[in-house]
């Protein structure tokens, strides 16, 4: 086997180098890659084939003892030399190149910078033994020989790729796949081709392996490229799915302000053209209609009155009956309405739905006169919806109509003025709407612009999440929740249920667009089901007892449900008692800290809650009313110094044990934002203060000054005078590194000159010197200082 590798092994170096300039051509014209990382790869790829066909060169001329072939040997011998210690560096600035990118790791590793030096050094002694036959010498027949002193042309590559290896290991967190696995394999393999090699001369197993593995590298980088192209395309397929529906929020937006201005037009009809759309979806989804049909339906209910924009408002605002050409004059609406919606390509349903919902089903409406089947789908279940609310609304002339009237009326209409399919399904609607939720309100429009529970007190789930009420924040007074919930028509009572969503946000609502989760740091905790079902999220743990429901608790009406809950939260535990007729469940939630907020909003899937009551009822819970069932979260169980360690959850809520400020004084300490942090304030704080027990804001407090690691003052009056000197340096590297730096924590010295009243404190982090010189009023001898903070911990405090 070796011997036949030995004798096509110039035919195999040939191919290989072939491969290699190839890969090179392909790497130059490539535009999917960075330039720095095409820079490295092509030089890899150049050295590589350079390597080969210099190897292949001193095999084919060794032994012949012409002027040419004595050249060619010495110069192949050379390059075989030299490339081997080139690549490698490649290999070097390749693995550099990934930690930057793909790690995060913003310096070159000590690794890498030392198998630089040896790279030098390697290629150096190359260079020298050229003249002093260091590796190898050539015998008068030019035969090539091995030195004394060759194995030193193996220890410098050895070196290097062991550096390597060191460093794949190091930060084997920050890199991890193709191209992490592609260099070890390179390192792995030629170390071990090498070792070979050492001890079989005559095949050039270094040289075949160290380049096929080259070539291998370069089809890792391309299959690690093609993922992340792929993976882009998904992030911006994702992005255009996510403008397609901001788009079409932003639609639905306005095309609801619009009905709305008119609708507002007249008491009696505000809110009328939300409803329609409503009642009109339902229709559509009860008739066995898909998602975009239902959607359809949606915003032909909504814009079927547009053309109301284009009635005086003198006929819109008539309160007793119109004359003859008044009404001709009105029944132009829904051709105005069909002309102001007719270049809407992509919805012709507004078309259609302002146009044709006055046609009657036995031929007797407007504008066209078309009868049955002739009007299209969409206008006959605005008709029906459209009918429906008119019934349920209050006019001028009159109250809202009983809902057994309505009922009635329906039927009495149903294959004469309206389509008695969708008639039936408005009657089985009405069956199912025992509370009479599906008519007029006075907040209808406040309540669905908001979906605010404290003013509406009821609200309608479609599908789960498309709609969750605003959150309430559960604190450490009980707070109390009563409702009753009903299933949707077509549903199961058991499957149709509200759900609690424990959740924080900036502004105390759910979000579910990745942009409003970042930007307005929205951390979902967990989702609580009324039945007992739970899902946790980003909570620790949760935790259910399912009781038996105590006599006489939540007593239900026909197909209505009644639930009471209490809500309470002690530092990480919040606590619901959820109260019906079949259970008593008694839940714990574990939150992932005890620094953020818990809200607490419904949703549901296809029911209705309504008659939703809170009461705060001002009981203030301890620690012992809520059962611990994970530990709480500490971050000072750290190595402690000459005072306790502090950890502080919020602003200035924690403060170190105090130190008597003295001249020569310098304080080492270990500082870390905690993981909720995310602005540059969240950090640790240096006070000066004055006080008659030590104590920071204890007895006959004053501060004089509280300078904050980003070098900005925080002290709370002007009573000292403080002069604050900040410089950022080359290594600050921006508030966002800086930020990441933090959270990671690290030591810091602050030193302290003082003479008499007058303190110079001088501290450095991350390339942010900071100076500050407080001239202490007179009568305030004893200072004190103390380390506090933002979401921030501090621990191994040293006095030096």
């Amino acid at each position: 086997m070796l011997d036949t590798l030995k004798l096509y092994q110039v035919d195999i170096m040939l191919a290989l180098a072939s491969v290699c300039a190839i890969i090179a051509l392909f790497t130059f014209i490539s535009k999917i890659m960075s330039r720095r990382r095409k820079i490295i790869l092509l030089m890899m790829q150049v050295g590589a084939a350079i390597w080969l066909e210099a190897d292949r060169i001193s095999y084919l001329y060794k032994g012949l003892l012409d002027a040419h072939s004595y050249y060619a040997v010495r110069v192949g011998n050379f390059f075989v030399f030299f490339m081997t210690v080139f690549v490698l560096l490649t290999i070097n600035f390749y693995l550099d190149d990934i930690l930057r990118n793909e790690g995060d790791v913003p310096k070159i590793p000590i690794t890498l910078k030392i198998s630089y030096v040896l790279g030098a050094i390697a290629l150096f002694l190359v260079i020298l033994s050229q003249f002093t036959g260091l590796y190898y010498t050539f015998d008068e027949n030019n035969l090539y020989h091995r030195s004394s002193l060759f194995y030193v042309s193996y220890i410098f590559p050895y070196s290097i790729m062991i550096l390597q290896i060191i460093t794949l290991f190091i930060y084997r967190k920050s890199i991890k796949g193709k191209l992490a696995l592609s260099v070890f394999l390179f390192d792995a393999v030629c170390i071990f081709a090498s070792l070979t090699q050492y001890y079989i001369a005559g095949f050039s197993f270094v040289d075949i392996a160290a380049v096929s593995m080259v070539v291998g590298l370069y089809i890792f980088a391309l299959l690690d490229m093609n993922e992340r192209v792929e993976r882009a395309n998904k992030i911006e397929i994702d992005n255009l799915k996510g403008e397609h529906e901001s788009l079409r929020r932003l639609y639905e937006k306005t095309a609801t302000a619009l009905v709305t201005a008119i609708d507002a037009k007249v008491e009696y009809t505000k809110g009328h053209s939300l409803r329609v759309a409503e009642y009109s979806r339902e229709i559509a989804r009860l008739a066995g209609m898909d998602e975009k049909e239902c959607d359809e339906a949606y915003f032909a209910g909504l814009m079927h009155d547009v053309g109301k924009i284009g009635i005086p408002d003198e006929i819109i605002k008539k309160d007793t009956g119109l004359t003859t050409e008044e009404y001709k004059y009105f029944k132009q609406h829904s051709e105005i309405g069909a002309e102001f919606l007719s270049n809407i390509d992509e919805f012709p349903s507004l078309y259609i739905g302002a146009k044709y919902h006055h046609e009657r089903y036995d031929g007797k409406g407007y504008p066209e006169g078309l009868s049955g089947e002739n009007i299209p789908v969409y206008a006959r279940i605005v008709a029906v919806a459209d009918e429906y609310d008119s019934m349920t609304s209050k006019r001028s002339n009159r109250e809202i109509m009983p809902q057994s009237t309505v009922r009635e009326e329906i039927i009495k209409k149903a294959g004469t003025q309206l389509d008695p399919k969708f008639c039936e399904i408005m009657v089985d609607m009405i069956d199912h709407d025992t509370e009479y939720m599906m008519r007029y309100k006075d907040n209808y429009l406040e309540s669905r612009k908001s979906d605010d529970l404290i003013t509406s007190g009821a609200m309608h789930f479609n599908e789960y999440k498309e709609h969750v009420s605003e959150g309430i924040r559960i604190t450490e007074s009980k707070m109390e929740i009563k409702l009753d919930s009903q299933a949707e028509v077509g549903f199961e009572e058991d499957i149709s249920i509200p759900t609690i969503i424990l959740f924080d946000s900036h502004d105390a609502c759910v979000h579910n667009d990745d942009r409003e989760i970042r930007l307005l740091q929205y951390v979902e905790y967990a989702e609580i089901w009324l039945d007992g079902h739970v899902i946790a999220t980003q909570a620790r743990d949760i935790r259910v007892q399912d009781l038996p429901a105590e006599e006489g608790s939540g007593e239900d009406k026909k197909g209505v449900t009644h639930y009471e809950i209490e809500a309470s939260k002690y530092r990480d535990h919040v606590r619901l008692k959820i109260v019906n007729s079949k259970h008593v469940l008694d839940v714990t939630v574990a939150l992932p800290d005890a620094i953020r907020y818990c809200y607490l909003a419904f949703t549901g899937e296809h029911c209705h809650i309504m008659n939703v009551s809170f009461n705060d009822t001002g009981q203030q819970i301890d620690e012992k009313y809520i059962p611990r069932i994970v530990q709480e979260i500490t971050y000072t169980d750290r190595i402690e110094g000459d005072i306790p360690n502090v950890q502080v959850e919020g602003y200035r809520k924690a403060y170190s044990k105090a130190i008597p400020v003295i001249n020569g004084m310098r304080i080492k300490l270990r500082t870390m934002s905690l993981p909720t942090a995310n602005l540059i304030w969240h950090c640790a704080y240096i006070l000066l203060f004055s006080s008659d027990d030590r104590i920071p804001e204890g007895s006959g407090y004053t501060e004089h000054c509280c300078i904050r690691l980003d070098g900005e003052d925080a002290t709370e009056n002007d009573l000292a005078d403080n002069e604050i000197s900040v410089h950022r340096g080359e290594d600050f590297k921006g508030w966002d590194e800086w930020k990441k730096l933090n959270k990671r924590g690290f030591e810091c010295t602050v030193t302290f000159m003082r003479r008499r009243n007058k303190i110079t404190m001088e501290t450095e982090n991350f390339g942010i010197n900071l100076r500050c010189t407080t001239n202490v009023p007179k009568g305030k001898e004893d200072v004190y200082l103390a380390f506090t903070g933002d979401q921030c911990v501090i621990t191994d405090i040293r006095i030096l």
